[in-house]
């Protein structure tokens, strides 16, 4: 296995607390979070809105029945912080998330080796299944027990296919049945690296490099 320097993670600064190889603490990222949420500041409406979705799906589907899907993206990165400070602030700070990665031939090692030290810090239980999308979750549901009624989602409205998307979404027909839950889907561009460089998240490498 190629060894990545730094877990394939940016070399930028980030919140000392986050710059670990052990599992995060999810008190300190709800209280960052839920502070950022309760400020005068521009994000917070944004992260206030995707905090009460991901909170109405927990309460909603339960904690056992709802799952993640990540693929290392910066979206996805945003997505995986939000929830855990959610899972914080309901009781829930040391659970472990359900997670799909799913993957593609010749993926890019920073990303595998992103997913994996993500998977250490934020505890995901993350199954990896290669693509397509569609065939990689039909084998995910088949293969969770209990089987996820709930799948969170780190699209926004710009991305293909996008533009009509609500928070909570049943999948197309043809497809694996389960709600799709886009917390994000309302967030832009500048939203999204606003909220890792405030709060000092690490993110991909591979961003830095253009």
């Amino acid at each position: 296995m190629q060894i990545i320097e730094n877990n394939g993670c940016t070399l930028r600064p980030v919140d000392p607390e986050l710059d670990t190889q052990d599992p995060y603490d999810f008190k300190h990222i709800e209280e960052t979070v839920y502070n950022l949420a309760e400020s005068d500041d521009i994000l917070a409406k944004p992260v206030k809105e995707a905090l009460d979705v991901i909170e109405q799906a927990y309460k909603e589907y339960g904690l056992e029945a709802t799952s993640l899907s990540f693929n290392g993206g910066k979206d996805c990165t945003v997505l995986l912080h939000l929830v855990v400070a959610a899972l914080g602030r309901l009781g829930h700070s040391t659970a472990v998330i359900r997670t799909v990665f799913v993957t593609y031939p010749n993926p890019f090692p920073h990303v595998d080796s992103f997913v994996r030290i993500c998977s250490t810090r934020y505890r995901l239980d993350t199954v990896s299944i290669p693509g397509p999308m569609r065939e990689a979750l039909q084998k995910f549901l088949d293969r969770s027990h209990p089987k996820p009624k709930a799948i969170f989602v780190g699209i926004r409205r710009n991305d293909p296919y996008a533009e009509n998307l609500t928070h909570f979404d049943m999948t197309d027909k043809g497809w694996p049945q389960f709600m799709r839950v886009h917390p994000i889907v309302d967030w832009s561009y500048k939203n999204i690296w606003d909220f890792l460089l405030r709060l000092r998240i690490p993110y991909c490498s591979l961003y830095d490099d253009g």
